[in-house]
């Protein structure tokens, strides 16, 4: 009785590990981020520096570099490359990782951020990192390490002109 009981829930365990299991007909990538402000100090998604332009999602863009004109998160290669900027504490390391579908090769990656309305928010605004290149494989998960957004406030004391 002790036998089959630990049999049935051996045969449990392992159709739930494979129905837990995620296809996986590529590569990955997972990115983290933090804000800060031209002053060096900590910031929250909704920093009331930011006014209208509170960041409310971080975009990211997969761009084949044999292919530049291609965006595999525009065109539904990739799932998952909107990420949620939900913290209201400064100083929170927040992070997203992308469906496991990006195609083998190198590609350039970068980030667009948007506001609660799901406009871009200016350059002059917030600033990013530039796109960095990354080599993607296979079933593998790429972590593009943590990136700083800087918040411009001066740009936010002058009413947003650029």
């Amino acid at each position: 009785m002790i036998r089959r009981a630990l049999s049935g829930l051996l045969t449990a365990g392992l159709l739930l590990a494979l129905a837990a299991c995620e296809v996986q007909d590529g590569g990955a990538v997972e990115i983290a981020w933090v804000i800060r402000g031209t002053d060096f100090h900590a910031y929250a998604c909704n920093a009331q520096e930011l006014g209208a332009d509170a960041i409310r999602t971080v975009r990211i863009s997969i761009r084949p570099v044999s292919a530049p004109g291609t965006d595999y998160c525009t065109d539904g290669t990739v799932s998952n490359c909107d990420f949620t900027c939900d913290s209201n504490r400064a100083g929170d390391t927040l992070r997203g990782v992308t469906s496991f579908t990006i195609p083998e090769g190198s590609c350039h990656i970068g980030v667009t951020l948007l506001n609660a309305q799901g406009g871009v928010i200016p350059g002059h605004r917030v600033q990013v990192p530039e796109p960095m290149r990354k080599t993607i494989e296979k079933g593998n998960l790429t972590f593009l390490g943590v990136w700083q957004f800087v918040i411009n406030l001066e740009a936010a004391e002058a009413g947003s002109l650029p």
